[in-house]
C-alpha cells in the first residue's frame, strides 16, 4: 500500500499573531518547531508553509468577465498556513492534524487528500 499526501490548511483569525508578547510568541514558535520535527521523525514531513496576514484577492470568471475580489476585511478567520504530509491513510493525517499547535490558539486544521502533484 503506498502513502498518500495530504494537504493541512490551517486557519485562524489574522489578528492573534499580532496581539502576542514576544514571550508568547516565542512559546508559541517553539511549539511549531517541536511539531515539524515530529512531523519529520514520523516521516511525514513534505512541506509547509505560512501565508502573509493580507488576506488576498479572489478571481472569479462571471460570465466571460475576470472578476478580481477582496481582499476581504470582514473575514474572522483567514488562511494561516499550510503543511503537506504524506502518510498510509487520512486517519494518520487527522491524528497529526490534531497535534497542530494551532489548535490551543482556537485556530483549526482541515485535512484533505491530495490527488497528485505536477512537478515543475
Amino acid at each position: 500500500m503506498s502513502n498518500k499526501s495530504f494537504l493541512l490548511v490551517l486557519r485562524d483569525h489574522e489578528d492573534r499573531w499580532v496581539r502576542f508578547s514576544p514571550d508568547e510568541l516565542q512559546a508559541t514558535l517553539e511549539k511549531f518547531a517541536a511539531w515539524n520535527a515530529d512531523l519529520r521523525a514520523a516521516e511525514a514531513f513534505g512541506g509547509a508553509g505560512k501565508l502573509s496576514a493580507d488576506l488576498g484577492t479572489t478571481i472569479r470568471n462571471v460570465a466571460g468577465d475576470m472578476v478580481v475580489d477582496g481582499p476581504f476585511s470582514e473575514a474572522k478567520e483567514a488562511i494561516a498556513g499550510y503543511y503537506i504530509v504524506t502518510v498510509a491513510d487520512r486517519a494518520t493525517a487527522e491524528m497529526l492534524a490534531k497535534r497542530c499547535p494551532i489548535l490551543t490558539y482556537g485556530g483549526s486544521v482541515e485535512v484533505r487528500e491530495m490527488l497528485g502533484t505536477v512537478a515543475p
